[in-house]
């Protein structure tokens, strides 16, 4: 089933017209399904970058979800947060494995990121850039999800997917007619993310570039319409997800911007956690300050 409205990068298509016809063995016999759980992985595809001497990661994600049937608001008031919210990101990373982290959305939303040696810099939008000592642990984390587009596309179709091999390291991925448990290494579906055992995928559309190596994804297109149920409350949800990965090994030196230093005393746990969370951490933890 094709989804209208899905359009897959330019590059992606020359990649998957490229790769031919027929099938070919995925890495270390691995069937296609295991080679995008793999190569998708937020965490393994932080090392693999790493590895190929870095690159630049662009990706456009697309992620709404509504409650089914809800009845409009008399007064006319807006709902607290907007059923629809698209992120861009670019991610720039050097051979030494600096990178340069820049996100937006389209709710005026957004935080740029530096990391060059052992030191940080962080802004969220429209505010000042602020150093500090950086630790390695952060520095994963921050990349794990400025990758990790693709993989919430993925993580929501893989019980219903069917992915099928054409050659050369690319994948269309389909829906499938049977739902399957999810395997090990994916995270537990508990707290905030229980919603995601209930997931009844309508619509699937796909297809997926790896390099050479089957390791790193070069290109990704998803486009998904799910039903599921949240707090009890049905709703209709859709991802759509674009990203690439160009200059593996090309970027040239990141070097760190003009920033003020963060002195210890200038900001509370809960502002630096903002400034790492982005501009809706900030907001909740301006909420927490404001509460009696």
């Amino acid at each position: 089933m094709r989804i209208p409205g899905l359009r897959a990068p330019a590059a992606l298509i020359l990649v998957v017209a490229a790769a031919g016809c027929g099938r070919a063995k995925t890495a270390a016999g691995l069937s296609p399904v295991e080679s995008l759980d793999v190569a998708l992985a937020p965490s393994a595809f932080v090392a693999n970058l790493r590895k190929a001497g870095g690159g630049h990661f662009h990706a456009m994600a697309m992620f709404r979800a509504d409650v089914v049937a809800r009845a409009q608001p008399d007064d006319g008031a807006k709902p607290a947060s907007p059923p629809a919210v698209t992120t861009t990101t670019d991610l720039w990373m050097d051979k030494v494995g600096n990178f340069r982290l820049s996100e937006s959305n389209d709710q005026d939303g957004g935080r740029d990121i530096v990391r060059v040696g052992g030191e940080i810099a962080v802004a969220l939008r429209y505010g000042k850039m602020v150093r500090r000592p950086a630790q390695d642990a952060e520095s994963n984390h921050l990349l794990a999800e400025a990758l990790g587009a693709p993989w919430a596309a993925w993580e929501v179709v893989r019980r219903q997917v069917e992915v099928e091999g054409a050659g050369s390291g690319a994948f269309r991925c389909k829906l499938g007619g049977r739902l399957t448990d999810l395997p090990a290494g994916f995270p537990a579906s508990v707290g905030l993310r229980k919603w995601r055992d209930t997931v009844l995928v309508k619509g699937l559309d796909g297809r997926v570039a790896l390099d050479a190596t089957g390791k790193l994804p070069l290109a990704f297109a998803c486009q998904t319409n799910f039903l599921a149920v949240r707090d009890e409350l049905p709703i209709a949800g859709e991802i759509a997800v674009s990203a690439m990965l160009a200059e593996v090994g090309k970027v040239a030196d990141i070097v760190m911007p003009e920033a003020e230093t963060l002195h210890s005393r200038q900001r509370t746990a809960l502002e630096e956690r903002a400034l790492l969370g982005g501009l809706g951490a900030a907001v909740a933890a301006q909420a927490r300050k404001s509460s009696p």
